[in-house]
């Protein structure tokens, strides 16, 4: 038997709104039992996605309550004193996964499309910014630690190297989050191991101490 259209239309928005419904509830359960404040954070969230992705009434509800439901869970996953900060970067990034999974639940197909191109142009501009401010940090260690010429030439040279195989790790949409997690990490590293073999042991240690000041 033919179903109308229109029956089969508002079947399938009748399902829709059910499902975003749902979202709605659980999120806000687990909301009510955080102890975190997550409105601030969640709705400059919520409120830069109802922009970008022109989202209807419905959808900016859904996406809000979603937001706010992972801002409680990963402000706990960052209290957890008991958790060593690998299993944090596991945890975090299992929760970004579910909390993708989520939303595109809630986005249409062209939605979640824009989304990942926007998420691309981001991951773009930071790149091009990381590159700029690697330059920068060649110029402030020189002043910093009385690097000589040599030394600088040196250290642009490591940062330009690995600028590129950070460039050429993010450009591998074949990489699962954790896999590319677990390669920048490396990265990182062997960038610092590297920039140490150009100091003396007066410069590294120096260089180390201005490191920690920053994060105090």
């Amino acid at each position: 038997m033919l179903v109308p259209k229109s029956k089969g239309k508002n079947e399938r928005n009748m399902k829709k709104n059910v499902i975003l419904l749902g979202l709605m509830i659980v999120s806000t359960i687990v909301f009510s039992q955080g102890k975190v404040d997550p409105a601030e954070r969640s709705a400059r969230q919520s409120d830069r996605m109802k922009k970008e992705l022109s989202l209807d009434d419905v959808q900016t509800k859904a996406i809000a309550a979603i937001n706010e439901e992972y801002t409680v869970k990963r402000a706990e996953i960052f209290r957890d004193s008991k958790l060593s900060q690998e299993a944090k970067r596991e945890k975090l990034g299992a929760l970004h996964k579910e909390r993708q999974s989520a939303i595109e639940k809630v986005l249409t197909p062209e939605q979640t499309q824009k989304m990942a191109d926007l998420r691309k142009q981001r991951m773009e501009r930071h790149a091009s910014r990381k590159h700029v401010r690697h330059e920068d940090r060649a110029t402030r260690m020189q002043k910093d630690l009385s690097l000589t010429d040599d030394q600088t030439a040196k250290i642009k040279a490591i940062d330009k190297q690995f600028g590129e195989k950070f460039r050429t790790l993010r450009s591998d949409s074949t990489l699962a989050k954790e896999d590319f997690r677990n390669k920048a990490h490396e990265l990182r590293k062997e960038h610092r191991k590297e920039t140490k073999s150009v100091l003396t042991q007066e410069q590294y240690e120096k260089w180390q101490e201005k490191k920690r000041k920053k994060k105090m």
